[in-house]
């Protein structure tokens, strides 16, 4: 029953029917009758009918399962033939506590038919809420398996993707020809389209079901706006276009907020942007909001020279899947969720969002938002320290010679992530699945753990929750678990943290992030805290040879990662016998010892020694300075 009909049966019964809130008051149900004269709540009648507050005051005492009458002359309204009297009923019915009142000639007046009338309708309540339960508890199910659906083509898309784009990135790192770039940047260039569009879609689910959670974390403004024009940079210069940012000078940087859903607003914006810009320019701007004076209140602007646009469609294009018209999906692509997106966070930063265009001559997307202020620098206080961010060969080597453990079934990501770190000297162990991790790290000794979520056998969690118990039984400080999972929803990276993850790192992941995440985990626990530089004096005969020497040792490093990786104890015997032999006489007497150690160990099959010497030789290559004479 729809509450027009509950309304129309009301009516027709001559009831007054109110719902008892828990604050004491009532809501009206449907329309009151013309009789009762109310002001809004049976309340406002006990001055006029002292009875009613004695009955009332009955029914706050025992309103469950409670069914009483209250009546009294009703002087609003004399009868012909004697006096109306009000009459008043008191149930509850599933859960919810209902008032009817009905006014009858004294001649008519029985208890029975006013408890007979609101006996029926709180039957149709009693009803009408079990219906809505089953219809709540359909939408419930129903959301869950959106969820779980997003979930699951989440990771199998992110999946293949992550081998796709991260091989892409191996790859345009190497000599190429001209049209073998070409098709490198195709690759790419998809491959992010292609995640954009899948992130898009998750964003806009877990906003839609009220699952994203904004951070209150200490950020630099600067930062953050440099870091979202990085993203774009390579769009913006393929098609000529000038990228610049203004932030008002009394602005304050040092704020407290969500430093990376801000980011993915400028970003959808300004991509948003130069997809409909071809000639001129962007801009960032930041400035205080100019209608809220509160602290921390700030007005971004992403000014463009684009196409403009049309003032009726203004307010439209931040509704899900909308465009200016149907042919801007087919010139320009995209599916509209950007700005979307970018309208929901917004408002979850308390602020809004709008445009101002100018067709032919081009649009500017404002938000405002508002951020905490970090303590320290209230009123300009505190020290400025500036941060320089690290080049990837900087990070790769604070990486030399750590043991790294890398659990993933997939050959592809295996192979992915032994390419990102091929370089950084670091010593990678090979983990097929969780059962071996764990197996693994109770025989080794390793600075940090990559172990994918989903595996066979033994999955991510159950291994690492395995690593955890032994560190707890054997009292040892416990050791990056980084979780590499292709599910990109919230509840699973806390589900991750729950089961004894260190961090969560979301596929597609790229070099640079893996590498800073590895730096930072190593680091933190004890590892690269800083090599001490072992000088070696080079003779003058030697100075033209001795620099390559070092590199090709250098270079083996990955080649030693990888046959430890697939028990090729042969290959690492060949190897160490090699440098054994030729360490000392091109001055380096401690690589022809690591060279017998290590060829002893592939002989004996010692996995275990074999690792660590390779963590040694991986540090003490990096330890090498070179003194020429003069």
């Amino acid at each position: 029953m729809t509450t027009t009909d509950t309304s129309a049966l009301f009516a027709a019964l001559g009831l007054a029917v109110f719902e008892h809130r828990a604050d004491g008051l009532f809501n009206r149900i449907g329309p009151t009758p013309a009789w009762l004269q109310l002001a809004g709540d049976p309340v406002d009648l006990v001055d006029a009918y002292p009875l009613l507050d004695l009955f009332l005051s009955e029914c706050e005492e025992n309103w469950t399962g409670h069914s009483d009458v209250w009546t009294e002359p009703d002087p609003d309204r004399p009868g012909e033939s004697g006096e109306f009297y009000l009459q008043a009923v008191a149930a509850e019915a599933s859960g919810r506590r209902y008032l009817a009142i009905k006014s009858l000639p004294q001649a008519l007046f029985t208890y029975q038919q006013l408890a007979h009338d609101f006996e029926l309708e709180k039957d149709k309540v009693e009803k009408l809420s079990r219906e809505l339960e089953i219809k709540r508890a359909e939408a419930e199910r129903a959301t869950q398996a959106k969820s779980d659906f997003l979930a699951s083509m989440s990771h199998e898309i992110r999946t293949p993707l992550n081998a796709i784009i991260g091989m892409a990135d191996v790859l345009s790192g190497t000599a190429l020809t001209g049209d073998q770039q070409k098709c490198v940047d195709v690759f790419q260039r998809n491959g992010v389209a292609l995640l954009t569009l899948i992130n898009d879609i998750l964003d806009l689910s877990k906003v839609e079901s009220g699952r994203v959670e904004l951070e209150s974390i200490e950020m630099d403004l600067r930062d953050v706006v440099a870091r979202a024009m990085e993203v774009v940079e390579n769009r913006a210069t393929t098609k000529s276009l000038a990228l610049n940012q203004t932030i008002a000078a009394a602005v304050p940087v040092h704020l407290i907020g969500d430093p990376n859903r801000l980011r993915q607003i400028i970003i959808n914006l300004l991509g948003n942007s130069i997809k409909f810009t071809d000639k001129g320019g962007l801009e960032v701007l930041v400035d205080f909001d100019p209608n809220d004076n509160r602290s921390g209140r700030l007005r971004f602007g992403i000014r463009d020279s684009g196409i403009g646009i049309p003032a009726d469609k203004l307010s439209a294009i931040f509704d899900s899947f909308t465009q200016v018209d149907a042919s801007t999906t087919r010139k320009y692509g995209g599916t509209g969720l950007g700005l979307t997106i970018s309208k929901q966070l917004v408002e979850l930063m308390d602020g809004r969002i709008w445009a101002e265009s100018t067709l032919g001559v081009g649009s500017t997307f404002y938000f405002t938002a508002g951020f905490g202020l970090q303590e320290s620098w209230v009123d300009g206080k505190g020290k400025e320290e500036e941060k320089t961010k690290a080049t990837i060969e900087e990070i790769e080597a604070t990486l030399a010679g750590a043991r790294i453990l890398l659990a993933d079934d997939s050959e592809d990501n295996r192979y992915l992530i032994l390419s990102y770190l091929k370089r950084s000297q670091a010593v990678v162990e090979i983990a097929e699945n969780g059962e071996i991790a764990a197996r693994k790290f109770r025989e080794g000794d390793y600075d940090v753990v990559l172990m994918d979520v989903e595996m066979p056998v033994m999955d991510g969690s159950q291994a690492t929750a395995a690593i955890r118990a032994q560190e707890k039984e054997t009292g040892a400080q416990p050791t990056p678990v980084l979780a590499l999972t292709a599910h990109a929803f919230a509840d699973m990276a806390a589900r991750s943290l729950e089961a004894g993850f260190t961090a969560v790192l979301t596929k597609p992941i790229r070099k640079a992030t893996l590498l800073e995440a590895l730096a930072a985990h190593c680091t933190a626990g004890g590892f690269a805290a800083g090599v001490p530089k072992n000088v070696i004096e080079v003779e003058d005969d030697m100075k033209d040879v001795v620099p390559g020497y070092l590199e090709k040792r250098r270079a083996e490093i990955t080649v030693y990662n990888e046959a430890l990786a697939a028990s090729d104890f042969d290959a690492i015997k060949k190897l160490a016998h090699k440098m054994k032999g030729t360490g000392a006489g091109y001055g380096f007497p401690v690589l022809t010892e690591l060279g017998a150690t290590l060829e002893k160990a592939a002989i004996d099959g010692n996995a275990g020694q074999l690792a660590e010497s390779l963590r040694q030789f991986a540090v003490y290559l990096e330890s090498i300075e070179l003194k020429y004479s003069v």
